[in-house]
């Protein structure tokens, strides 16, 4: 079995970058405007106060942008499960940030490192916050269902490395471009974006016409997503 060395593997992965960008296009610069539209939110941003939970909240929502900018960045050498894998600690966040807004007071658990003051886990978050519908809360913890599969060991690690040759399975390394396996990615990535746009609404002056852009690319996002919930991908 020929295994690259590391400069090989770093070439593969540009070349996979360039063929993302070729074949994926329009799902690449959709997610592109996407990151710059949550780029320039967090500079147009105006912090209610300055209290504890609003400093953490800010913290999160800087958080998830470097964690969704690395994921849109991986997905397009190839890196498909370490992107999806990203998503998880964004959903975390999310779910932080809305714990927050509903108990201020616990604030110091995101910012005291300390073993005992640590933030509750994710379940008991979800079951605390406000959800519009019976139907938001189920799928809160469909997201999570899912993320689980990419965050911990999961035949997901293992399968798409695996191709038959001359009848025997072996083991790939490195990466490929994958369309199908990119389009899930984008799809999951592009379902991240659009909430974190959504938080990062409630802080952008009302007269700004960020609002308007934003709700232009959340109807892209949602239209790219409704085309990958019909096996249609642009």
């Amino acid at each position: 079995m020929y295994i690259k060395n590391l400069k090989e593997m770093e070439s593969e992965a540009c070349g996979v970058s360039r063929l993302t960008s070729s074949k994926s296009r329009g799902t690449v610069d959709l997610l592109q405007r996407a990151l710059s539209l949550y780029a320039l939110g967090m500079s147009l941003g105006h912090a209610p106060d300055n209290t504890d939970a609003t400093l953490a909240r800010m913290g999160l929502i800087s958080q998830n942008f470097n964690s969704l900018k690395t994921a849109v960045d991986l997905a397009c050498r190839g890196y498909y499960l370490q992107s999806m894998g990203l998503l998880r600690n964004v959903y975390e966040n999310w779910l932080a940030f809305w714990y927050l807004s509903k108990y201020p007071a616990e604030a110091e658990r995101w910012l005291d490192a300390h073993w005992d003051s640590q933030p509750p886990k994710a379940e008991t978050m979800k079951n605390k916050i406000d959800h519009p519908s019976k139907l938001m809360k189920a799928k809160l913890g469909e997201f999570n269902a899912e993320l689980c599969h990419f965050a911990h060991t999961d035949p997901v690690a293992i399968i798409p490395l695996l191709s038959a040759r001359e009848g025997e399975l072996t083991v790939h390394f490195g990466v490929t471009y994958d369309a199908r396996l990119f389009n899930g990615c984008a799809y999951a990535i592009s379902l991240w974006l659009g909430n974190m746009l959504e938080v990062l609404a409630l802080w952008i002056p009302e007269g700004s016409d960020w609002h308007e852009q934003k709700d232009r690319l959340v109807d892209d996002l949602l239209s790219f997503i409704d085309s990958c919930n019909t096996g249609i991908f642009g």
